[in-house]
């Protein structure tokens, strides 16, 4: 007999696929997982082996899940559609209010993931096939900015972990993406110093040195500003031995080729292609711990070659 079993982790249920079995030697039924599921909220029935897929229990609780998920997908819709009219019209107190309600349930993370980056993938398509002018993508992206900058201003920074700094290239004006990573990682408890957009290296370099960050985040979000990322980067990675997060819509949309040389400017650079924001957050702690356990590394080395010479 199969059932699904739910485990609840910071709210959220997750669904694990058990066979329960009869253990005739020592008189007792027990339990195997078959197969992790994932979140209850994503479950489909493709995700279901298929010798299960018949089921009447499993069928019953998939079909189920399906309704959930219209509904909220609806719901969803629903809203970008009454952000979107915000955006236009300029009304920030309506698009923030969405968005508190997001943070009041989980995280300000779900609101970016789920309502405003498909709305301005979505500005951006609508431009690009002149069914919005210029004009009307400006307000749209000058009150995103608006929206995440009043959302993030309550956050305090994380005074007690390391440095991480967010930048573009020089020429990339485009920073909605790095303003959203921001805000994110700020309310993780991060301590963030975000000095994008477009600024020129010289400047990026000079702000490594006084911050001197344990992680840095650079975005391209146009294709063109690839050159200009490759060179920053060959400079930064020549200064610094600091591990470089290289993303955004320019990385998601390059070729395979493109994003071979990228890697190859220096061990230190690791591309973060089609991610979303929890799964970089997520990058981001691996960083910051790998980081973390080097600079032990160094010093516990340092400190053995002291009483070492010391001894001599």
């Amino acid at each position: 007999m199969v059932f699904i079993r739910v485990k609840k982790v910071k709210g959220f249920d997750y669904y694990y696929l058990v066979k329960s079995q009869w253990d005739s030697k020592r008189k007792i039924s027990t339990q195997r997982t078959v197969k992790y599921l994932g979140k209850a909220s994503d479950v489909k029935i493709e995700n279901i082996p298929l010798e299960y897929q018949s089921d009447p229990k499993i069928l019953s609780l998939v079909s189920s899940v399906t309704k959930i998920q219209a509904r909220t997908e609806r719901t969803l819709n629903e809203l970008r559609q009454h952000v979107f009219d915000n955006l236009k019209s300029g009304k920030i107190e309506n698009i923030i209010r969405v968005a508190e309600e997001f943070r009041e349930g989980g995280s300000l993370c779900i609101f970016y993931e789920n309502i405003l980056k498909p709305i301005l993938y979505e500005i951006g398509i609508l431009w690009q096939n002149k069914s919005i002018d210029i004009g009307t993508e400006h307000v749209c992206s000058n009150m995103a900015n608006r929206a995440i900058h009043t959302l993030t201003r309550p956050v305090k920074h994380g005074n007690n972990s390391e440095p991480i700094m967010i930048c573009t290239p020089d020429g990339e004006l485009h920073n909605i993406a790095c303003n959203m990573i921001e805000s994110v990682l700020l309310e993780k408890g991060f301590n963030v110093s975000n000095i994008s957009p477009s600024i020129p290296s010289d400047s990026v370099i000079t702000h490594m040195k006084e911050l001197n960050p344990a992680l840095v985040l650079l975005s391209v979000t146009l294709h063109d500003n690839i050159g200009s990322a490759t060179r920053l980067i060959s400079r930064l990675c020549s200064l610094f031995q600091t591990p470089i997060l290289l993303g955004g819509l320019a990385i998601d949309n390059c070729s395979d080729e493109e994003r071979r040389k990228l890697e190859s400017i220096s061990p230190n650079v690791t591309l973060v292609v089609k991610s979303t924001l929890e799964s970089l957050v997520k990058m981001v702690k691996i960083e910051l711990k790998s980081t973390r356990n080097l600079n032990n590394h160094s010093y516990k080395q340092a400190h053995e070659m002291n009483n070492l010479i010391n001894v001599v």
